[in-house]
């Protein structure tokens, strides 16, 4: 294991798990081979961090275009796309969901461009993303490509008016765009009235749909926890020798990824020698052995032995 690396190096390493965005990655790998100390025992990190920016810019497109107000930088633990006909509650939803103030009415199509937001879920933030209304005939190819990069798609349903053809239009228009159901989570807004609260009853018979009410704020912290398992990510704690852990930053990782694949994404070179970790309990005062395959959960805390 390289040694005397500063903990800033470290610090890098959670902001580059964390970021999606690869012209940000390349920024963060170079700071990171800028503070690395030269010397001998640190010669392979500086080869790795040199290979993965080389391998990024291979990737990077030739042009972007950084004014396109329709595109969305992703930021945080994931990107939520709020969806929904004319009027459902989709900016009232997200001014609820990130503690924003954007502009409400009762006309349609006051948001015309995508507005995000950050809700911020106990020790992670997730980027919440406001839409124009989605409707058969209002369809257009960039709001197209946003829900295709979204990492979860939230469709906000009216339960008031017709909310069984709302959800026909809608599947109608994202089977059309090739997005699969596993990527998609139903919320019915106004529960608080009487209409609302049956038709939502009716749906659940053969439908999953969670219920809301942005008027009355009821299942907002609820539809939180339910946004944050959809996402299917899990928060790990590397934990370093005689040093406290820091659980404002954890690791966002895929749900199912083996600590082999954790010890990969710090870094490359380690996997070669790395056989396995300590799992620690909560209160750090009782471990286990796992091996290179243990399949992480959220909340793991694992002391990488090289």
């Amino acid at each position: 294991m390289p040694a005397n690396l500063p903990p800033q190096f470290f610090e890098l390493q959670r902001k580059l798990n964390q970021t999606k965005d690869i012209q940000e990655k390349i920024e963060i790998l170079q700071e990171m081979l800028a503070i690395c100390p030269k010397h001998k025992g640190t010669e392979r990190v500086q080869e790795e961090i040199k290979k993965k920016i080389a391998k990024l810019k291979r990737t990077q497109p030739k042009k972007v275009k950084r004014e396109e107000i329709y595109f969305v930088k992703k930021e945080g633990a994931g990107q939520v796309l709020i969806l929904g006909v004319p009027n459902s509650g989709k900016t009232s939803l997200t001014n609820l969901l990130c503690k924003t103030n954007f502009k409400v009415a009762d006309y349609p199509f006051t948001t015309q461009l995508p507005t995000p937001g950050m809700l911020k879920y106990e020790n992670i933030r997730i980027q919440i993303v406001d839409a124009p209304p989605l409707t058969k005939n209002f369809k257009p190819g960039w709001l197209k490509n946003l829900a295709r990069g979204a990492d979860l798609i939230l469709v906000l349903i009216d339960l008031e008016n017709d909310p069984a053809g709302q959800i026909r239009e809608i599947e109608e228009i994202l089977e059309e765009w090739k997005i699969g159901k596993e990527k998609v989570l139903f919320v019915g807004n106004k529960i608080d009235l009487e209409k609302g609260k049956e038709n939502l009853e009716r749906l659940r018979k053969d439908f999953e749909i969670f219920g809301i009410s942005t008027k009355e704020k009821i299942g907002i912290e609820e539809l939180k926890r339910k946004i944050f398992d959809s996402l299917k990510i899990i928060r790990v704690y590397p934990k370093e020798p005689k040093k406290e852990i820091d659980f404002e930053k954890p690791f966002i990782l895929k749900k199912g990824t083996k600590l082999a694949d954790f010890v990969k994404e710090i870094n490359e070179k380690w996997v070669e020698k790395f056989k396995g970790a300590r799992l620690y309990e909560k209160n750090l005062k009782s471990f286990r052995i796992v091996g290179r395959d243990y399949v992480l959960k959220d909340g793991d805390i694992v002391e990488i032995k090289i």
